[in-house]
């Protein structure tokens, strides 16, 4: 297929591959998402702010489509110098606990 898509694809089907693309990747998201339960292990992926991106933790409370994850040690040290105005992490708290993460963003480790 890239092959074909390299040498042969016309403007047409390269817009069809992309919408294809587009609905396969949201697809996997809610797949993903469907899986996530309380007490598991995650990582936060595909999020804004930035900051979150890579962080892991557990999930603690899971209310519609999304989810409270508590911070491991790490990460939560992790956040509490990142740049980012939208992430408040106060002194002496080492497992940040953080609702609203949609379930989309968040990947079993």
């Amino acid at each position: 297929m890239t092959e074909f898509i390299g040498a042969h694809a016309t403007e047409d089907d390269i817009t069809r591959v992309i919408e294809v693309i587009k609905q396969r990747r949201k697809t996997l998201t809610q797949i993903a998402a469907s899986s996530i339960v309380v007490g598991m292990s995650v990582q936060v992926v595909n999020i804004k702010p930035a900051a979150l991106k890579g962080e892991r933790g557990t999930v603690t409370t899971i209310t519609r489509g999304s989810a409270t994850v508590k911070f491991t040690k790490e990460s939560t040290e992790s956040l509490r110098w990142a740049r980012s105005s939208r992430i408040d992490v106060p002194q002496g708290v080492e497992e940040l606990e953080m609702d609203g993460i949609p379930l989309g963003c968040l990947r079993q480790i």
